[in-house]
């Protein structure tokens, strides 16, 4: 899939609705930018977060509940 976009002011751009819809993009969501061989790729932050996830799931048994369990304690605290 190719378009083409303008910069605008503040270096803004549109992406295209087929985009959008395609990765379910959302108003406000973030995006991570890469430069990659000369080309610069955006790509759903929530995506890469999923993939590190699945990179490191089952490598730390018992550590992220840990976390969350000390994080719940620390907001209730405050």
């Amino acid at each position: 899939m190719t378009a083409s976009v303008k910069v605008g002011k503040a270096f803004r751009i549109v992406l295209p609705p087929e985009f959008r819809e395609l990765h379910g993009l959302q108003e406000g969501e973030s995006l991570s930018v890469e430069m990659q061989d000369g080309r610069l790729t955006l790509v759903p932050l929530r995506e890469k977060q999923q993939t590190i996830q699945a990179r490191y799931k089952g490598r730390f048994p018992g550590m992220l509940e840990e976390l969350l369990t000390e994080r719940r304690a620390e907001a209730a605290g405050e």
